[in-house]
């Protein structure tokens, strides 16, 4: 759940995951017995739904801290390894030139979204379908009754060329009179 909708709903997200915990019919039982260690602890996820500064006068940020999350599914593990072969390539030029300032460091910033923007953006489109219930619940039913688009969907969470479909009004026509 995004932030802005947690604060426009007023949502309380740690007495939601007790409440889950403590009635929810697949998990309750398994929690029956159990005893809290402590309070609920938790932090927002930074999605890549916008483009931020990955680096300055000797530093680069990697995954999570450079807020490369996957806006749509909230995976984080891929990106940050991504990021990190990014920034060891990075790092091996830096080294060869005895260059760590802001402004050379701006290459690995560039590179990171050459290699990961496209990915970010639509993982960010898709999460935005999700604020329009009608057209969400649309394909999830289409892809409850038609299994290649089941099929595509989950493939799309994976693979970065099948997710670039998205940008293809062609997609959509598919989607809608097949």
């Amino acid at each position: 759940m995004v932030s802005k909708e947690i604060s426009k709903r007023k949502i309380n997200i740690k007495e939601m995951l007790d409440e889950a915990i403590k009635s929810h019919p697949n998990i309750a039982h398994r929690f029956k017995n159990a005893k809290a260690l402590g309070s609920i602890k938790g932090f927002g996820l930074p999605l890549g739904s916008r483009k931020v500064n990955c680096s300055g006068d000797n530093f680069l940020l990697l995954g999570d801290a450079a807020s490369l999350i996957d806006p749509f599914t909230g995976e984080g593990i891929g990106n940050a390894i991504r990021s990190g072969r990014i920034a060891a390539e990075h790092l091996i030029t830096a080294f060869e030139k005895n260059r760590f300032d802001g402004v050379f460091n701006k290459a690995y910033d560039k590179e990171i979204y050459n290699r990961m923007w496209t990915e970010l953006r639509i993982g960010s489109i898709l999460q935005k379908t999700l604020n329009h219930p009608r057209l969400a619940n649309f394909i999830v039913n289409k892809a409850n009754k038609n299994e290649s688009f089941q099929t595509l969907l989950i493939s799309m969470l994976n693979d970065i060329d099948i997710k670039k479909e998205l940008r293809k009004p062609s997609f959509y026509y598919k989607l809608l009179f097949n």
